[in-house]
C-alpha cells in the first residue's frame, strides 16, 4: 500500500485523472436521479396538447362553370349613305337620333332636271321604236337593207337604257333608309349640292345588339354557336343572348378568337359602344362557396383548403369555378366536406386536431362563417 502511494506522488497526473472520473460520476449520479424524480412526479409532462380547431360541415351545389369576359356592345349593322347622283338638297325629312324604318325617306334632292330629261327620253324611245317598225316593214318588202335595220335595233336599245338611266336617276334623288334603324349622324343640310359619293348620313341598327369580346385558346374550344350568353352592363341591366359567331382564326399578337353574342334589342333602348362583362356557361359540375379567407397554400405551393377526416388535417386541392359577392365557389371536394374555418393556418396535413363543429352542417349557398374571417 505504501509502495502504491510512492508511485502516484512520483506521477500527480494520476492523482488527478482519478479525481477528475470520481467528480464525474458525482454529477451524473444527481443528474439522473432528477430525472427520475421528475420522471415520477409528472408522468405525462412531455405530453404534446392537440391543435384546437373549428370546423363547419359544408354540402355542395350544383354549378355552372363561367367563363367571365369582358366585351362592348355594337351595332348589328351599319351604314354609310351616299348620293348616287348629283344634286341640290332639296328637303331633309329626318334628324340626328331619329329612329327611321326600311324604305323612308331622309332626303330629297332637287330633281326638275332629272324629269326633263327622263320625258325627253321616254320621247326619243317612241320614236326609235317606229323607225324600227318602218325598217322591218321595208325590209320584208325587199327595199331596206340588213345594215340600216341593225342600225334601227341598236337606236332602239340605246334608247331604252337612256330611259331606264334617267327613271333610276329620279329615284336616286330620293334618299331612303335601306334598313330599319336610326340615324346617328347626318351631314348635309337644305342647300347643299351633292356630288356622286357625298357622305349623306350613317345608319345604324341597333336590333339585334351585338356585344363582342375575345376568349382564350383554351377555352374557345368550350364554345359554340347558339349557346347561351349573359351579357352585365355597367349600368347594372342584365341582357341576354346567344352566341352567333366564333372566329376560326385568332387575333395576331393575342391569340385569342373574336366571338359575337346576339341580344334582342327592339325597342333599341341599349345603345351600343357600352362596356359589358360577358358570361358564358359550360359544363355543370359540384361546388362549395366558401370564403377566400379559408383558402390556403401547402407545401408545394398548390391552392387548397383544409378539411378534418377522422381528425385529421387533410389537405385537398381545389378548382375555383367561379367567384361572386358572397365567396368563391370551389370545386373539387366532393359533395359534403368539413371544412376547417378557425386555426387552419396552425396546422399541416396530417396532423391531428380535436375537432369543434359550429354546426350540424348547411348548404354551400349559404357563406361560411364569420370565424373565417378571423
Amino acid at each position: 500500500m505504501a509502495f502504491t502511494i510512492n508511485k502516484l506522488k512520483q506521477q500527480p497526473a494520476w492523482i488527478a485523472l482519478i479525481i477528475f472520473i470520481a467528480l464525474c460520476l458525482w454529477v451524473a449520479s444527481g443528474m439522473l436521479k432528477a430525472q427520475n424524480e421528475n420522471d415520477s412526479d409528472n408522468p405525462k409532462r412531455t405530453a404534446i396538447p392537440l391543435v384546437k380547431v373549428t370546423v363547419e360541415h359544408v354540402n355542395a351545389d350544383e354549378v355552372t362553370r363561367e367563363i367571365n369576359l369582358y366585351g362592348r356592345t355594337e351595332p348589328d349593322r351599319i351604314a354609310t349613305l351616299r348620293s348616287e347622283v348629283k344634286g341640290l338638297v332639296e328637303e331633309v325629312h329626318v334628324q340626328e337620333g331619329e329612329r327611321v324604318s326600311k324604305g323612308q325617306k331622309i332626303i330629297s334632292l332637287e330633281k326638275s332636271d332629272i324629269v326633263s330629261r327622263l320625258q325627253s327620253a321616254k320621247a326619243t324611245l317612241r320614236q326609235r321604236e317606229v323607225e324600227l317598225k318602218g325598217a322591218e316593214s321595208l325590209k320584208a318588202q325587199g327595199y331596206q337593207s340588213q345594215t340600216a335595220l341593225a342600225q334601227a335595233t341598236a337606236n332602239l336599245e340605246m334608247a331604252k337604257a337612256d330611259r331606264v338611266s334617267y327613271q333610276l336617276a329620279v329615284f336616286k334623288s330620293q334618299i331612303i333608309a335601306p334598313f330599319d334603324g336610326i340615324i346617328n349622324q347626318r351631314f348635309v343640310e337644305v342647300g347643299d349640292f351633292l356630288k356622286v359619293g357625298d357622305n349623306i348620313a350613317i345608319l345604324v341598327d341597333l336590333d339585334p345588339l351585338v356585344i363582342t369580346a375575345n376568349v382564350t385558346e383554351i377555352n374557345v374550344q368550350g364554345l359554340k354557336t347558339q349557346q347561351l350568353a349573359t351579357g352585365r352592363m355597367v349600368s347594372g341591366d342584365r341582357l341576354q343572348g346567344k352566341i352567333r359567331y366564333i372566329s376560326s382564326v385568332s387575333e395576331p399578337g393575342t391569340n385569342t378568337f373574336k366571338i359575337e353574342v346576339e341580344v334582342p334589342n327592339p325597342d333599341f333602348t341599349q345603345m351600343a359602344g357600352m362596356s359589358t362583362e360577358l358570361a358564358l356557361p359550360l359544363e355543370t359540375t359540384w361546388a362549395m362557396r366558401i370564403s377566400p379567407a379559408v383558402m390556403a397554400l401547402d407545401e408545394q405551393g398548390n391552392l387548397g383548403v383544409k378539411t378534418v377526416v377522422d381528425e385529421h388535417v387533410k389537405f385537398v386541392p381545389i378548382d375555383i369555378v367561379k367567384s361572386d359577392s358572397q365567396g368563391v365557389w370551389l370545386s373539387g371536394m366532393g359533395q359534403q366536406a368539413d371544412i376547417i374555418t378557425l386555426g387552419h393556418g396552425f396546422v399541416r396535413d396530417g396532423d391531428k386536431v380535436e375537432v369543434v363543429r359550429t354546426d350540424e352542417g348547411r348548404n354551400s349557398s349559404n357563406s361560411l362563417s364569420s370565424k373565417a374571417n378571423q
